[in-house]
């Protein structure tokens, strides 16, 4: 680990110390180290290929941009890049993973208030990122339509399930896709991971990490439906639950999208979700994906629309 601290701080040109791996994904390791005593997050994307961690800095940066101004939110900045070296590092983010608190909720009435203000300054949040950055008449991101279509068809092509489960869905992805395109649904920027892990609390403020599937071309409802996915995988009691959306949803304002855009991207996270848990290996992601699939990820219905 030291031969490696020794590499990024020439390659950043930051003299960083304790430098330990945090995780491991498909696209990058992650490390925590100090900088002058302070905490900060360093990345090492795999490959060569600089586009992803360039595409994350410039968010990191943007989102700095709004969030050095706002008394909610806590900051974060890309502090060093090096391109060549495809290593970024990154102010860190203090506070509580967003889901923890949620757990703690449950049984603590203080922090069940709290956790319900936090759902409102993400609603706000939401609402004034889609206001600042939506693009009339400019197109969705073609990247969108190819992976709502990759996650139907391996669903549908999934030996024994999906003959039973999801039959037609490709054809209905290219069905969706193609009203979705008509309907000339203004794009706007997204964080593309807007999940409880990826929301520190500190206090009565909030702070985002992972910038790395952000997209300036697709629509605040693809952040709207992850966040509610992952609150419906949730194990929390359903009046809770209720509550949470209810706040989210006063945050985020009344917006007369159109039903399909709804529907697009309530059915894209749908099916994305259910890929991922049913082509797992893990158990619990199994489990998850039944639980789902027999109840809160079932296809879209208008009643989902915006419903607490």
């Amino acid at each position: 680990m030291m031969h490696l601290q020794q590499q990024f701080s020439r390659a950043l040109g930051l003299p960083l110390t304790s430098l330990h791996l945090i995780k491991e994904n498909a696209y990058c390791f992650i490390y925590q180290a100090h900088l002058e005593g302070q905490p900060v997050i360093v990345k090492k994307y795999k490959g060569a290929d600089p586009h992803l961690a360039e595409m994350e800095a410039r968010a990191i940066d943007f989102y700095h941009q709004i969030a050095r101004h706002h008394q909610d939110l806590i900051d974060s900045r890309t502090i060093a890049f090096n391109r060549e070296n495809n290593i970024l590092c990154i102010q860190y983010v203090p506070g509580e993973c967003f889901s923890r608190l949620l757990y703690r909720s449950i049984v603590d009435r203080r922090r069940r208030q709290r956790a319900l203000r936090i759902m409102t300054i993400l609603g706000e949040f939401l609402r004034d990122l889609y206001e600042t950055t939506r693009q009339p008449g400019a197109d969705t991101d073609a990247f969108i339509f190819e992976y709502f279509h990759y996650c139907s068809r391996r669903l549908e092509t999934l030996p024994v399930l999906g003959p039973l489960f999801f039959p037609g869905i490709v054809a209905d992805a290219e069905r969706l896709s193609h009203a979705f395109r008509r309907a000339g649904v203004a794009p706007s920027f997204i964080h593309g991971d807007f999940v409880f892990k990826n929301i520190h609390v500190l206090g009565e403020r909030v702070g985002l990490i992972d910038f790395a599937n952000t997209n300036a071309r697709s629509h605040v409802l693809n952040d709207v439906y992850n966040l509610r996915l992952a609150l419906d995988n949730m194990l929390l009691p359903a009046s809770f639950k209720a509550a949470l959306l209810g706040h989210f949803f006063d945050g985020l304002g009344a917006h007369a999208f159109p039903e399909i855009a709804h529907r697009f991207y309530y059915e894209y996270h749908r099916r994305r979700w259910l890929m991922l848990k049913i082509r797992s290996r893990h158990p619990l992601d199994w489990l998850q994906a039944w639980r789902g699939l027999f109840g809160f990820a079932r296809p879209f219905t208008p009643r989902l629309v915006f419903q607490s």
